[in-house]
C-alpha cells in the first residue's frame, strides 16, 4: 500500500493524462449490450483509487491491434504512450499521407487507439449479480474518460473527484447497441455524491470503515499489469513481420523497429504535430464519424478476446 492518502482525494490528485491477479481475463470487468436485457447491459459501479498509487489510478495507454501476414493477431502497446518514437505509428502516416488511396485505405490497419484502465468496484449487475461487491478492473474508451473529465472540471456547477471514496459518485453503465458495436452515450454519473459500500451501509470517515476499506482494496487486482511495456524481442519480431506488408523499403525500416526504441522524448513540435494529426484524419477515408467512435468500436472487439 503506498503512503498516498486514499482517503482525502481532490480533484487534482488523479492523473487522467489531458496531455497481480490468477489472470487478466477474470479481473477485467467487460460487460456487453448482448448480454443485457433487451439488448441493454445496466449496471452500478464506483471508480476506486489504486492503491499502489493513487495518482495512478487512471492508466492510459496508446495501442495498435496488428496482423502479420498468417493472419495471426496481436494488441501492441504503442511507444507513443510515453512519448517515443513509434514505427507502427510513422507506418500508419506515411500511408494515410499517400496519394494512392490504397495506401490511405490499408493505413486503418495500423491506427492507434487510445485505451483506459481503472480499478471498479461492482455494486449492483443484475446481469451477473456474482460481481457485486467484487473489486476489478474496467477497461474501457474516450467516450466513458470524456465523462470522468467532466465530473472533474464540469461546465458549470462544482466539480467532483469521481474516485474519492467518501465524496465521489457511483457511475450509472448504460451499454445499447449501435450497428454492431457497444455504445456508452447513456452512461453518466450519479447526480448526488455519495460514500462507496463497505458490506450493506455507506462508509464512514472512522478508524473501522477506512480499515475494512484498505483491506478490501489490498486484495484488489493490480492495475501495474495494464500500463505500458516496452518491446521485448518477440513483439520486435512481431512487429517486422507486420510492417514488412505496408512498407516499400522494407530492409531500412526493419532495422529502425529491431533497435532499441530511443529514450529522449520527441520535441515538443513534433508531439503537438502528431496529436493534431490523429485526431484530425480524413474520416472518409476511415469510414467513421470520429476517432472516439473508433476507441469504443476497439473495445468491443477486444473484448471478444482474451487480453
Amino acid at each position: 500500500m503506498a503512503d498516498f492518502d486514499i482517503f482525502n482525494l481532490s480533484v487534482n490528485d488523479v492523473e487522467t493524462h489531458n496531455q497481480a491477479a490468477s489472470s487478466t481475463t477474470e479481473v477485467v470487468y467487460k460487460p456487453s449490450a448482448d448480454d443485457g436485457k433487451d439488448g441493454t447491459y445496466k449496471a452500478l459501479i464506483r471508480f476506486v483509487p489504486n492503491p499502489e498509487n493513487p495518482r495512478k489510478s487512471l492508466v492510459r495507454k496508446y495501442v495498435h491491434w496488428l496482423t502479420d501476414p498468417s493472419g495471426s493477431g496481436r494488441l501492441v502497446d504503442s511507444p507513443t504512450s510515453v512519448g517515443e518514437k513509434c514505427p507502427i505509428q510513422d507506418t500508419f502516416f506515411r500511408l494515410r499521407k499517400s496519394d494512392s488511396a490504397v495506401d490511405r485505405k490499408m493505413s486503418e490497419r495500423l491506427k492507434r487507439r487510445e485505451q483506459y484502465y481503472a480499478l471498479i468496484k461492482v455494486i449492483k449487475d443484475p446481469q451477473n449479480p456474482a460481481l457485486e461487491g467484487q473489486y476489478m478492473v474496467f477497461k474501457f474508451g474516450y467516450k466513458i474518460k470524456e465523462k470522468i473529465d467532466e465530473e472533474l472540471s464540469p461546465a458549470f456547477g462544482e466539480p467532483t473527484q469521481v474516485f474519492d471514496l467518501f465524496e465521489g459518485k457511483n457511475f450509472e453503465l448504460i451499454i445499447t447497441r449501435q450497428g454492431e458495436y457497444n455504445n456508452y452515450d447513456k452512461s453518466k454519473f450519479s447526480a448526488s455524491t455519495s460514500a462507496i459500500m463497505v458490506g450493506d451501509k455507506p462508509a464512514e470517515r472512522n478508524q473501522e470503515s477506512m480499515q475494512a476499506i484498505k483491506t478490501e482494496l489490498d486484495a484488489a487486482p493490480s492495475l501495474s499489469v495494464y500500463e505500458y511495456k516496452p518491446w521485448d524481442d518477440q513483439t520486435r519480431d512481431f512487429v517486422n513481420q507486420v510492417l514488412g506488408q505496408y512498407i516499400s523499403n522494407p530492409g531500412r525500416a526493419m532495422g529502425a523497429v529491431s533497435a532499441a526504441p530511443a529514450k529522449s522524448a520527441p520535441k515538443a513540435a513534433e508531439m503537438a504535430s502528431e496529436s493534431f494529426d490523429l485526431d484530425n484524419v480524413d474520416a472518409t477515408a476511415s469510414g467513421s464519424t470520429s476517432n472516439v467512435s473508433d476507441d469504443d468500436d476497439l473495445d468491443s472487439f477486444l473484448n471478444g478476446l482474451d487480453i
